[in-house]
């Protein structure tokens, strides 16, 4: 039982730095694109990538703590799994805003934003980026 809390709660600490890392990635994005700095292609592209500098080092040092990996180590295993989020993030949201037009913009960004957080991200950054070192030997 004391697994599963462990976990509940590792869960819920990654959400909490996804939820800043969000902050950054939509007020960047939203902030450039309505303050017509950039159009939302290149916002929200920069929001992505702003987000996921501080998503990394949130759970790095935050979240999956203890896991004897060194910085470039993480730096590189995050870009990867950071890269495909990118792509997911990136072209779902412009991809599907083009189909439905940009008023639609933010809806579509918080819908692809969701389903590549709890489908992508979170389970890639556990099993994957920041996974213990002591498992894999």
């Amino acid at each position: 039982m004391a697994n599963l809390r462990t976990e509940i709660l590792r869960f819920l600490e990654a959400e909490a730095s996804a939820t800043a890392a969000s902050i950054v990635d939509f007020g960047l994005a939203l902030g450039l694109t309505y303050g017509h700095v950039l159009p939302y292609t290149w916002s929200n592209i920069i929001g992505v990538v702003m987000g996921g500098i501080t998503n990394c080092l949130l759970n790095s040092r935050y979240v999956f703590r203890g896991h004897g990996r060194k910085k470039k180590e993480i730096a590189l295993r995050y870009f990867m799994v950071w890269f495909g989020s990118m792509c997911l993030n990136g072209l779902g949201t412009n991809g599907v805003t083009a189909l439905l037009g940009a008023r639609w913009f933010v809806v579509v960004k918080c819908v692809i934003a969701f389903f590549v957080a709890v489908g992508f991200n979170y389970p890639l950054q556990r099993g994957f980026v920041f996974r213990s070192r002591k498992i894999e030997r």
